[in-house]
């Protein structure tokens, strides 16, 4: 048993996910002797996965290079969201300005948010097969057209309605491929505060977009909001197309030990060389896997294990590509059931549910921030309003950048105190914070309203349920991540469909429910509802090495992935 982590009744058995981090006793020194391991603080630390000879293996980037590629894609996922969402305050002001009703507009911006969950369904086939770089930026491109649409139109409805799903279908690659991204350029004990950053740039830019936004109505008007929208999402895709290079790499599966036990046989280890123009040399198997000695590949001045890459480095221009052929040979048609068939996985399933709770119902309390401030007591003007969304954005962004390092810190303790040995369900502690803050959260909300309490209260209630959503769905999202990294392109994209449908159902009737049963109903269930999730990831705690091991050797579950093209 390690630190509460119930270990399979047969001990010999490997679990994917769980990583030998650093060699404590004699055996796993020496079998970890010959694999790359980190520098600094983190020397002793294995490098999962292992990165190959390449020079143009992302792990292999330059660290600043990995740096600024995580900011800017953190960046556009921050600002896709940003725009998605960021006139909901002004939904009252907007439907006298158009003529029609406030739960018309508020159904509107629901849309944003379905769309977007199936845009992730559809592309994610098409960012494994051909590559994340082109996706992402054709798909930026094809948002900017989605608002200009709104602009031809601003004032018909049914134009405001195309143009919100279609930028809720083409912005989703932004968003969500962010995620895959960070497991394709950085290591195990790297990842959470780069998942951090992504979950607080989504978070933290639906909160500030929504103050922006409503400080443009309240000075301008709408439209200019979406003419804002238009020229910052433009200067983006250029900035992107520029400076983002793609992610997706063909490795050996040997080098996958974060995916892979060890003693993978050599029959696993087919591997295509990364597709591009040049020619690539596939990385040998590691020497420590199979124990043999490999002689050529310590002659070539290789790193031990690993034959010597003759591959030369990219140069910038050849980086600007955006296909690269093919990285995969599967079927689009059958890829689309992919993200389905993961969520037979335990951390996908739990991923959803944690983030699909924690994003439809915070859209939802800001859609109803219209209706409850706008009227007595508080009687706030479309800025005001726009303004209590700071508070969820300052929780947002504890929610995240404070337990992002936390994670990482936890990841590399408990390992040390586990014998070298990390499970991805050591993260799964700070479930416990989030409990208490989303019960506590919108409690404490739908109780402030009802009593109209003075602003400060339930402003301030919205911001401590915003942080623990954003911490519940920051350790389910980098469970899901470790657990199942081969899986995470349809993984996340599962997820952001579940998020899109709850996010619909929820802003699709919150408007008329909280005038129909009152705040203290309904942010009481909302605070249950959202607890489940904690709950969930407790019991995954104890039991969740178990059941990825037993997953791992499920026939149905093997049968399943590989028919949607997974395996």
């Amino acid at each position: 048993m390690g630190l509460g982590v119930l270990e399979p009744k047969d001990r010999t058995k490997e679990v994917p996910g769980t990583v030998q981090l650093e060699g404590e006793d004699e055996a796993t020194l020496q079998a970890t002797a010959n694999l790359k391991h980190g520098t600094g603080r983190h020397k002793d630390v294995v490098l999962a996965p292992q990165p190959s000879n390449s020079p143009n293996d992302p792990l292999n980037w330059p660290h600043s290079k990995k740096l600024y590629v995580s900011y800017l894609l953190s960046f556009g996922a921050a600002l896709a969201s940003g725009i998605s969402q960021f006139l909901n305050p002004a939904a009252t002001s907007m439907a006298l300005s158009i003529g029609t009703s406030v739960t018309n507009m508020t159904r509107s911006a629901s849309l944003v948010v379905l769309f977007l969950g199936i845009g992730a369904i559809l592309s994610a086939p098409l960012a494994r097969i051909y590559g994340k770089r082109p996706v992402i930026f054709i798909s930026t491109v094809l948002s900017i057209i989605s608002y200009s649409l709104i602009l031809a139109r601003p004032k018909n409805t049914n134009y405001i309605y195309a143009g919100r799903a279609f930028f809720g279908f083409f912005s989703a690659p932004v968003e969500y491929l962010v995620s895959s991204s960070v497991g394709d350029i950085f290591f195990v004990h790297q990842r959470g505060f780069h998942l951090a950053l992504w979950h607080v740039s989504l978070s933290a830019g639906n909160s500030i977009g929504q103050v922006i936004g409503a400080q443009i109505v309240a000075h301008q008007n709408y439209i200019w909001a979406y003419r804002y929208a238009v020229i910052v999402t433009s200067v983006y895709a250029l900035a992107f197309f520029f400076l983002v290079p793609e992610s997706a790499y063909n490795r050996s599966k040997k080098l996958e030990i974060d995916i892979n036990d060890y003693s993978t046989t050599d029959d696993d280890q087919a591997s295509s060389a990364n597709n591009s123009d040049e020619k690539k040399q596939a990385p040998a198997p590691l020497s420590t896997v199979t124990g043999k000695e490999d002689e050529a590949a310590n002659s070539d001045g290789g790193e031990a294990g690993l034959p010597a890459s003759n591959e030369l480095p990219e140069t910038y221009l050849q980086s600007l590509r955006l296909f690269r052929g093919r990285f995969s040979n599967e079927s689009y048609i059958r890829s689309i059931f992919s993200p389905f068939a993961t969520l037979l996985l335990p951390g996908v399933a739990w991923a959803a549910y944690c983030y699909a709770c924690t994003v439809a119902f915070s859209i939802a309390t800001s859609l109803s921030l219209s209706s409850i401030f706008g009227a007595a007591p508080y009687n706030f003007s479309t800025g005001a309003i726009g303004l209590t969304v700071l508070s969820p954005f300052v929780g947002d962004i504890l929610g995240n950048l404070v337990p992002g390092p936390i994670t990482d810190w936890l990841a590399v303790k408990l390992s040390r105190r586990n014998n070298g040995v990390y499970e991805p369900e050591f993260r799964i502690i700070l479930c416990i914070p989030a409990f208490l803050a989303n019960l506590a959260g919108y409690w404490g909300f739908g109780l402030a309203i009802h009593n109209k309490i003075h602003w400060f209260a339930p402003v301030f209630f919205f911001g401590l349920s915003a942080f623990g959503g954003q911490v519940l769905s920051l350790v389910s999202n980098a469970y899901l991540l470790d657990c199942h990294r081969q899986y995470a392109r349809d993984g996340y994209a599962v997820v952001t469909l579940a998020k899109g449908v709850l996010t619909f159902a929820a802003g699709f009737f919150i408007h008329d429910w909280l005038v129909r049963s009152g705040p203290v109903q309904v942010f009481f269930l909302i605070g249950m509802i959202n607890s489940v999730g904690a709950i969930w990831g407790l019991f995954l705690y104890f039991y969740g090495k178990r059941l990825r091991l037993k997953v791992h050797e499920s026939k149905f579950v093997n049968n399943a992935l590989r028919w949607a093209g997974n395996k």
